[in-house]
């Protein structure tokens, strides 16, 4: 078995339109990959460790897919957890519906809820990134059953960014320009986020430290992301995906506080600052909450530095779940 840095599929060959198929993400590592039946479509998730264990579910955001997690999955596992990397509705090897069904926060919480189960378990410590974030945010509120705790990478609740953005636009420049890049049709913006490489390029350099950009791991990430963004019938679904950032919730989600141990990976700095008071606002008052920033990362400490990322979450469920 190869390790996961080793794993990528050699020469992948693009079909006569220009995209590839699914397999292009299937890599080798200390994992297995599985499809997962659950409300009326397969995910696939890379898993690891014992079904007996804490489930831990990794969710990535709109430019990545499971792969984003393939240097912590194994980790995880040995500190004594069942670990499932997905690739969400639309991504990577998961079933793609057709866009105008199931590609709203409800839908996405709702995967992510049936994910569980379908795992065997009743709970998950759920961990998210970017619109993962936003969507395991979004579970913990309304199906706090699901929840056993959850860990915010650099992600926020949907109504908390966009309260956010509409207090203080000019830290948020970056997020309204991809926002509204996401606001057209998604033919064409599927296409846009399909054949400017340029584009994924510079939102992994402007979420990762100079020195991560430096090495050999930036350009395989970006290579990744490159490919799976090109996998059929993907483009649109990265469209519909970007819009959970900011999606809107039934009114009576807006105010639903998380009552669950909630770990938040934030860098202090800019936005982020304003992001974790409104986070900290949202999880219950007596319910732990606790801000890190892994040493030597910006917003994607999992690619950055695996091992930090991993001990922080491992020293954070230590203290809340002890009786594991």
């Amino acid at each position: 078995m190869t390790s996961a840095r080793e794993g990528a599929p050699a020469e992948p060959v693009p079909d006569a339109h220009g995209e590839f198929p699914p397999a292009v993400v299937s890599l080798e590592g200390p994992f297995q990959h599985e499809l997962v039946h659950t409300r009326g479509i397969r995910l696939h998730t890379a898993t690891a460790g014992d079904p007996a264990d804490p489930l831990i579910v990794l969710v990535h955001g709109s430019f990545g897919g499971w792969f984003d997690y393939r240097e912590v999955i194994e980790p995880l596992a040995q500190a004594g957890f069942h670990v499932a990397a997905v690739d969400v509705r639309g991504y990577g090897m998961s079933d793609k519906p057709p866009t105008g069904y199931g590609y709203d926060l409800r839908n996405a919480a709702g995967d992510l809820s049936g994910l569980i189960r379908a795992l065997g378990h009743g709970s998950a410590i759920m961990v998210g990134n970017d619109t993962g974030g936003a969507a395991a945010w979004v579970l913990a509120a309304n199906n706090p059953e699901r929840v056993r705790a959850l860990v915010a990478v650099s992600a926020a609740h949907p109504t908390d960014l966009r309260r956010c953005i509409a207090s203080r636009p000019w830290l948020f420049h970056r997020m309204l320009i991809r926002m509204l890049l996401n606001q057209l049709p998604s033919g064409l913006s599927s296409r846009l986020h399909r054949f400017q490489k340029t584009a994924y390029r510079r939102q992994l350099q402007v979420n990762t430290t100079a020195e991560y950009q430096r090495s050999p791991l930036f350009e395989k990430e970006l290579e990744l992301r490159q490919l799976a963004a090109r996998i059929s019938n993907t483009g649109p679904a990265i469209v519909h995906n970007n819009r959970l950032l900011t999606g809107v919730v039934p009114l009576s989600w807006i105010r639903q506080q998380v009552k669950v141990p909630t770990l938040l990976l934030y860098q202090e700095q800019g936005a982020w600052r304003h992001l974790a008071t409104r986070a900290r606002q949202r999880v219950a008052a007596g319910t732990r909450v606790e801000q890190v920033a892994v040493p030597g990362t910006r917003n994607l400490p999992h690619l950055e530095n695996p091992a930090g990322f991993v001990r922080a979450i491992t020293d954070f469920l230590a203290e809340v779940q002890p009786q594991r």
